[in-house]
């Protein structure tokens, strides 16, 4: 695995896990093939499973280049969030359980709407739902303060249920064989106690220990309340120098894309 996890609990506040980058080619050529769409063959390296022939065509590189590609005075925030999220659904790959279904990642730079969406099953029944918020910020309490906690409020007073709606019976809808009743499953969204939540966020180095995590995540017991810890899930990872960082790691994917040019069977 390119992300290596370390799990952790911050008391009854929240829990998850802690990422390193241990392998960062690896995570570019990962990066890469999701960017043209090759997520199934990527889930399949995640797996550690053999790889299939993939055939990759010139224009499909050549979109993916663009989405890493900045114009003249272009923020990089767009293309740093949308590289985030495919580490963030890398991460999630490899926490998740067998009978869990995880959306794939959108490939569009300035996507609306939450970021993910992990639906976990157990006995053909949905257990739980879980929705992420992924952040890659220079600013991280403050984002989370000022952006993720008032999305996830929103989610748990049940305001979006259409949207929650429309993507479990899309996710759903593909996987029809993993569920008993897949009209009953779609339901199980109204039910409050059906929904959590994960935020993953590029966080300072203050922000590593057990007390800076406490610090960065404050307010999500409050946020998402009457609810144990499982409830509040919450992923950091330090990236020093994020945007140059990024712009580096920008390079390296385009580098990899560029070696699939003309070649239909890496």
């Amino acid at each position: 695995m390119p992300i290596t996890l370390t799990p952790y609990t911050s008391d009854e506040l929240c829990q998850g896990h802690t990422w390193v980058i241990t392998n960062e080619d690896l995570l570019a050529q990962v990066v890469a093939k999701v960017l043209m769409g090759k997520q199934l063959h990527v889930e399949k390296i995640l797996k550690g499973l053999s790889e299939s022939r993939v055939n990759f065509r010139d224009n499909v590189v050549n979109d993916a280049i663009n989405k890493l590609t900045l114009e003249d005075n272009e923020d990089p925030y767009h293309r740093d969030g949308l590289i985030f999220q495919i580490f963030s659904w890398v991460a999630a790959h490899k926490s998740k359980s067998d009978t869990s279904v995880l959306r794939a990642p959108h490939l569009v730079k300035a996507q609306k709407g939450f970021d993910g969406l992990q639906i976990n099953i157990n006995d053909g029944n949905v257990s739980d739902i879980i929705i992420f918020e992924d952040k890659a910020t220079e600013n991280p309490r403050k984002t989370i303060r000022e952006k993720v906690w008032p999305e996830f409020n929103e989610f748990y007073l049940g305001e979006r249920e259409s949207e929650l709606q429309q993507e479990v019976t899309t996710m759903l809808s593909m996987r029809p064989d993993i569920v008993n009743d897949i009209e009953e499953a779609i339901e199980t969204i109204f039910w409050e106690q059906a929904r959590k939540f994960r935020v993953a966020t590029t966080a300072s180095q203050s922000h590593m220990s057990a007390e800076g995590r406490a610090r960065l995540f404050k307010g999500y017991d409050t946020t998402i309340s009457n609810h144990t810890v499982d409830y509040r899930n919450a992923e950091c990872v330090h990236i020093p120098e994020l945007r140059d960082w990024m712009q580096h790691f920008s390079e390296q994917v385009i580098e990899h894309l560029n070696s699939y040019r003309g070649n239909p069977d890496v």
